[in-house]
């Protein structure tokens, strides 16, 4: 499914795509961006994915194509309206994608640099036991050192992810919004998520 079929996507001030965005060719990368850069969104914010190889092969150059409108997070935060962003694309190594570490401390490196003060956390995969499950065969398959780090952080609001296609959808766990967001069937419409104004 091209993303143009997710259009008219709802109105809001930031728009957040949590990667597998692109086929993984430099072609398939511009198609993208262009047209995330067109949505009229005031802050457009984009993790990539494991199917995303060419921004990980390829990120010096990736990073010269982003165009002004897009921001792109590869362990990097950013501040809208008083809120902490964070995003970061890896995922537990399985066969040979992009953006993967090995499960446990190779991943538990990567989310000690998230920031304490993060009020918004975009991430490519799930933390374990939360809109993780495949379906063939049943079993969760999130991130365990990410759901330790992601209960250590004492301002997180909203955590957006995908990859688990099969888990798209929304939960409130312990007062934190928890968001798939993974759009690969044409009933997959985005999810609007409203935070208070800070």
């Amino acid at each position: 499914m091209g993303h143009e079929a997710l259009d008219p996507l709802p109105d809001g001030d930031v728009l957040i795509h949590a990667g597998d965005a692109t086929g993984g060719t430099l072609q398939s990368t511009l198609t993208f961006l262009r047209w995330f850069a067109s949505q009229p969104h005031r802050y457009k914010l984009f993790v990539p994915g494991n199917h995303d190889s060419y921004v990980e092969h390829a990120l010096g150059i990736t990073r010269g194509l982003v165009p002004p409108s897009v921001t792109l997070l590869i362990d990097e935060a950013c501040e809208i309206a008083g809120r902490v962003f964070y995003g970061s694309p890896w995922t537990p190594e399985f066969l040979h994608w992009a953006f993967m570490r090995p499960r446990g401390e190779g991943m538990a490196r990567v989310w000690s640099g998230i920031p304490d003060d993060t009020a918004v956390l975009i991430t490519h995969g799930p933390p374990h036991g939360i809109l993780d499950v495949h379906e063939t065969p049943p079993r969760a398959s999130g991130c365990e050192a990410l759901r330790w780090r992601v209960e250590q952080l004492p301002q997180l609001e909203l955590h957006v992810f995908g990859h688990i296609h099969e888990s798209y959808g929304r939960r409130t766990v312990d007062g934190r919004v928890f968001v798939n967001a993974a759009t690969w069937m044409p009933e997959y419409r985005p999810i609007v998520v409203d935070l208070p104004a800070r």
